[in-house]
């Protein structure tokens, strides 16, 4: 227990703890599920404040099997003209053949950056080439068993030229990733991975404590939550090259991760740690 001063005025206290919370959640994650065996003593005080209040450290896991539910097709069209309108003209003729394709498959089509580029021949070139080129980038969504490689392949026929998200740059020799598989609500799934670690660890410090302590069927809401991590269970492809685990972590003070998105429509385990603070009041 830390001296009647308390919390050290709150703030300074907590942020040390939760920095040291999240290297512990880091390490525990990477056990997956197991890690609930591991977690923190559930009913240790770690302090005390000047009102006599009891500040406990809660730990808890849980696990979550995920699987996307949009397959989205990346890339873009280009049109060139000797003039800016007659690109542009070329070009919405192209979208209007996709985005009514589109939407026969039940898809949607979000278009995204207009670029429009001119381009300055060398004065030594002869061949004539369109001088004025608008590039549109698009994204087309469908659900993720939609038959993705026939969709692609009529887009192509239809227009689509450019492929993956760098669509301005047309002469790399770079492959791109033309379709990934994303989740519709991923921070919704992540917000019900949380609560469920949550109720864990509420369940499992209920279980250590006296017969007469107040313990409510569902976790109380002034818990605190200092860390809380979440891994795959197994490495991923990613889009810009290599396996690695995924991973997210989120505290008091910050919060990481970008949006799981995967190269095919695949089932990832995901497998969450947390921990929390508990206070509990002095009993007059």
């Amino acid at each position: 227990m830390v001296s009647p001063r308390g919390f050290e005025g709150g703030s300074a206290l907590q942020t040390r703890v939760a920095a040291s919370l999240a290297l512990l959640a880091l390490a525990l994650g990477a056990s997956g599920v197991a890690a609930r065996a591991q977690v923190m003593p559930v009913a240790r005080v770690y302090s005390v404040d000047m009102s006599g209040a009891q500040f406990f450290q809660l730990g808890g896991s849980c696990a979550r099997t995920m699987t996307p539910g949009l397959a989205v097709i990346l890339g873009g069209i280009a049109s060139g003209g000797l003039k800016p309108v007659e690109a542009v003209e070329q070009l919405d003729l192209h979208l209007k053949a996709i985005r009514d394709y589109v939407e026969e498959n039940h898809g949607r089509l979000k278009l995204l950056e207009r670029v429009r580029t001119v381009l300055t021949p060398p004065p030594n070139r002869t061949e004539r080439e369109a001088p004025f080129q608008v590039v549109q980038r698009l994204q087309a969504e469908f659900a993720a068993d939609a038959p993705v490689d026939r969709i692609l392949q009529r887009l192509i026929e239809l227009g689509l030229d450019r492929f993956g998200d760098n669509v301005t740059n047309a002469n790399g020799g770079r492959r791109e990733a033309v379709i990934v598989f994303r989740f519709e609500d991923f921070d919704a799934e992540l917000r019900d991975l949380q609560k469920e670690c949550t109720a864990n660890a509420w369940k499992d410090w209920c279980a250590t404590q006296p017969a007469a302590t107040d313990c409510s069927a569902e976790p109380p809401a002034s818990l605190q939550t200092q860390v809380f991590t979440v891994r795959s269970a197994e490495k991923l492809l990613r889009p810009e090259g290599g396996a690695q685990y995924w991973q997210f972590a989120y505290t008091a003070a910050q919060r990481s991760g970008e949006p799981l998105e995967l190269m095919d429509n695949v089932t990832v385990h995901l497998n969450g740690t947390i921990m929390l603070t508990h206070r509990v009041d002095k009993t007059p």
